[in-house]
């Protein structure tokens, strides 16, 4: 699970998992946990499921995901990559 650890009251970025069709399909590069409507830097991992989250968002319009944080889950969907390493989301839950 990804946390933000304070040093000193600095806070230090996490790993922020993204999770598709039960693995992991790349992580957020953000220091503030994606929470609202908008375009995330993210690395890509080199996984089926990275490859099956783009499949579904050109095939049906978005691809449902989620991120651990803190021991909650909160879903959101992927509708587009408008660059290389960014995803555009909307419709967050938790």
């Amino acid at each position: 699970m990804a946390q933000l650890f304070s040093l000193g009251g600095i806070e230090r970025m996490a790993h922020k998992t993204i999770i598709f069709g039960g693995g992991a399909a790349g992580e957020f590069r953000t220091w503030r946990w994606p929470k609202r409507d908008g375009i995330y830097r993210y690395m890509p991992f080199r996984s089926v499921n990275h490859l099956r989250m783009h499949e579904r968002v050109r095939e049906s319009g978005s691809a449902r995901c989620f991120y651990e944080r803190d021991g909650q889950q909160i879903f959101f969907s992927v509708i587009g990559s408008p660059k290389y390493g960014h995803l555009q989301l909307t419709d967050f839950e938790s």
